[in-house]
């Protein structure tokens, strides 16, 4: 369907998809109709990447600099934040519990912690970071040195992860962190508790744009032209879905994948479960 004037990227909240880009600023897809059910009027762009819980969605933008904390279902604003510094362009803001972090200043990265309306820590970035996802205890970090760094909340350390190459999008789920290499069209698992990671060949050549996210019982990689279904067991590719050429995101709810394609000015609607060839 069309969805003007850039649908762009995408989150799972519940059992609804938000998407930016789309008037007035982000909407929520119903899982079960596919039916638009909450508009929310976004000031300044969105550049980032989006996070949510079941209940509740992050969105950072930048012009005005700014964190909206919104209700996953209705869309009601619960706080504005305002923020130092712009959020890195396309770098992922993370959440874990009810505490945000967003990754912003490139000349000078730091994570900021958000917790209700205010910022309330930064932590150093480590060099070459790309983005930030939050999940079992640490924060994720995929850098231009083809590494996924591991801060331990706890302990307050850094620990570096050998990936592929060109790391950037990544999400955290079923026991492990996902992270898609775009030099070489591969998956990283990195095992949340180990750390030990295995890169899963699955394109076989790079990605342009793109996404991965976590969800519906899978794992879902949007590449240029498709979306490739991962299972989160086998670590096999069970399904190909062809997409016109074009790059932005997917998120999947149980009852429905949503794959926006800003090139096309498009939402792709796909019910789930894929049927099993």
């Amino acid at each position: 369907m069309k969805a003007l004037p850039f649908a762009d990227f995408a989150v799972a909240a519940g059992s609804g998809v938000w998407v930016s880009g789309v008037d007035p600023g982000a909407v929520r897809y119903d899982g079960a109709s596919g039916a638009i059910t909450a508009r929310v009027e976004v000031p300044g762009e969105v550049v980032q990447a989006l996070a949510a819980t079941q209940d509740e969605v992050l969105i950072p933008v930048v012009f005005p600099d700014q964190l909206l904390r919104l209700d996953g279902t209705t869309g009601k604003v619960l706080a504005r934040v305002e923020l130092p510094d712009e959020p890195l362009r396309e770098g992922a803001v993370g959440i874990d519990g009810d505490v945000g972090y967003v990754l912003v200043d490139v000349l000078d990265p730091r994570i900021l912690v958000i917790e209700g309306d205010r910022i309330t820590d930064e932590i150093p970035a480590p060099d070459g970071a790309t983005a930030v996802r939050a999940g079992s205890g640490s924060l994720w970090v995929p850098t231009s040195g083809h590494t996924v760094e591991r801060y331990s909340l706890k302990e307050e350390t850094w620990k570096s992860i050998a990936v592929g190459p060109d790391p950037r999008f990544l999400d955290v789920g079923f026991g492990a962190v996902w992270v898609m290499n775009q030099g070489d069209g591969s998956v990283t698992r990195i095992d949340a508790r180990t750390g030990t990671a295995e890169t899963l060949p699955v394109t076989g050549e790079p990605i342009g744009g793109g996404d991965l996210t976590v969800g519906a019982g899978a794992v879902w990689l949007r590449t240029d032209s498709q979306v490739a279904r991962i299972d989160p067991s086998t670590h096999a590719v069970t399904h190909v879905i062809d997409l016109p050429p074009g790059s932005a995101s997917a998120a999947a709810t149980d009852d429905l994948l949503v794959i926006t394609n800003h090139d096309h000015d498009a939402v792709h609607l796909v019910p789930l479960p894929l049927p099993i060839s």
